[in-house]
């Protein structure tokens, strides 16, 4: 037995934290249906499938010290340092959601297991898809990741939009998969390849010219199937919508998660499956990279809703962080760096929100935080301070990855995209600084109440800011991490 789990890569601890996710969310739904409990039971079970759920990642760090990258399971899952990376801030997002997420799901009352059940089973999807190997298993992850979201956005019934919301991710989440498995199946019937480091080894072997056309259209494919979870235009009319209709408490996680899985999926299939082809799919990328900026600028900039400007602006930000991703090794790495401070900001921004608005609301026009600053100044101090970082202000993290991805961007000689990249992020000033101006400095008779924050809510808030704020003045540890995830593919 020895000899076989030796020979398919048999190890539990490459899966353990996906494996404490799943178990985490049985015990609880054991606990839910079978042994009436209260609340705080539920509670000490969650936050210690959290916690070990962390403590598996590190786990996993010291299997990659003594082993280094090396595959599991006949090859369907992979640890290097895109795992290993995508692990870190997966759990990273789980951790800083995790409240908001049980305050916002309390006020369900019997369905305050359930919504906290598919975060759970949401988050070991996509920890399983940053993890694999073999692209039916990435699939897998993805979809199992990605119908929770689906579950989640529409889990508060009585709000019609909430309803809507729901409906429009699973539809159009339904056909980006459909795209998806559509451009696997292709790869593999023309290549005969599943593995992302199988197909870097096909092209060495035959040479970039000698791909099947089928081959480089699957993979375009493939790349639109993870371009809409990640909301790039022209993928990304369901962003607003969705951002709007799903309960405010929930949003944070949902936008959080799928970007920073999809994002690094992306980078490990250009990096390594692509990395003797580098230029066959230039075109495609610059021109979404394009779209993304332009589009996303425009739609942010006539907004009133300020969901639905976080929603476009988290289009244009998704436009920067992939013209990195595709320039190279360097780009890649801030593009980490990028991807790391923005999804900070992010959970910041709607931990805030949830925080005026209502946990469960849906429509929050930005006249609802005019005069946040009169009486509740932490809330706008640290607001400013996600937004700031954003727009890529001076002393943020925000600024530091805006920097260095524009001149890695400039090192390769991509003129034409720093530029663009540039204009964006003029214009990004206005649609970024207006609602600063109308919660801190223009006058009002009627400012927003002064709302009771709980002291988990302080440290939760005060800590990304401080972190905002941290990797914006000492940017050297994250740029040192961003580093270390691509320095195997120099």
């Amino acid at each position: 037995m020895r000899a076989i789990a030796d020979a398919i890569g048999f190890n539990l601890v490459v899966i353990s934290p996906t494996i404490t996710l799943v178990l985490t969310a049985l015990i609880l739904l054991f606990f839910t249906i079978t042994i009436e409990s209260n609340e705080k039971v539920k509670q000490v079970i969650t936050f210690s499938g959290v916690v070990s759920t962390i403590f598996c990642v590190f786990l996993k760090f010291g299997l990659f010290l003594q082993n280094g990258v090396s595959s599991y399971f006949s090859k369907k899952i992979l640890l290097d340092e895109f795992s290993l990376f995508g692990n870190v801030l997966i759990g990273l997002i789980l951790l800083f959601n995790i409240l908001p997420i049980w305050d916002s799901s309390s006020q369900l009352r019997e369905k305050t297991t359930e919504a906290i059940i598919l975060t759970l089973m949401s988050t070991s999807g996509f920890m399983l898809m940053v993890d694999s190997e073999n692209l039916i298993m990435l699939f897998i992850g993805l979809e199992i990741g990605s119908i929770s979201l689906y579950a989640l956005a529409g889990l508060n019934r009585v709000d019609k939009l909430s309803n809507e919301a729901s409906l429009k991710y699973f539809l159009l989440g339904s056909l980006a998969s459909c795209i998806f498995i559509y451009g696997v199946s292709l790869v593999y019937v023309s290549f005969s390849v599943l593995s992302v480091y199988d197909f870097a080894t096909g092209v060495g072997f035959v040479g970039a010219d000698s791909v099947p056309l089928t081959t480089k259209l699957g993979v375009i494919l493939i790349f639109i199937g993870l371009l809409f979870k990640i909301a790039a235009a022209p993928f990304q009319s369901w962003a607003p919508d969705v951002y709007q209709g799903s309960p405010t408490g929930y949003v944070g996680y949902m936008a959080s998660i799928a970007k920073a899985s999809a994002f690094i999926v992306i980078a490990r299939l250009c990096q390594v499956s692509l990395r003797f082809m580098p230029n066959e799919f230039d075109s495609f990328f610059l021109l979404v990279v394009i779209l993304s900026v332009i589009i996303g600028s425009f739609f942010a900039s006539v907004q009133d809703d300020l969901k639905r400007l976080l929603a476009y602006s988290g289009v244009v930000q998704s436009g920067f962080i992939l013209s990195g991703i595709v320039s190279g090794i360097n780009g890649t790495s801030a593009s980490m760096f990028y991807l790391f401070a923005y999804i900070i900001q992010l959970i910041g921004i709607f931990v805030i929100f949830s925080i005026i608005n209502g946990k469960m609301s849906s429509n929050f026009n930005i006249q609802d935080i005019q005069g946040l600053i009169i009486n509740n100044k932490f809330l706008a101090v640290t607001f400013c301070t996600f937004m700031l970082g954003l727009a890529g202000i001076p002393l943020t993290s925000g600024f530091v990855s805006k920097f260095i991805l524009l001149t890695n961007l400039w090192a390769y000689q991509k003129y034409l995209l720093v530029s663009i990249l540039l204009l964006s992020t003029v214009a990004g000033f206005y649609f970024y600084l207006k609602p600063i101006w109308i919660a801190t400095i223009e006058k009002t008779e009627t400012p927003v109440q002064n709302f009771k924050i709980k002291r988990s809510e302080y440290l939760l808030i005060s800590s990304l800011a401080t972190m905002t704020i941290f990797f914006g003045l000492v940017p050297s540890s994250l740029i040192n991490i961003s580093r270390w995830v691509v320095q195997s593919y120099l």
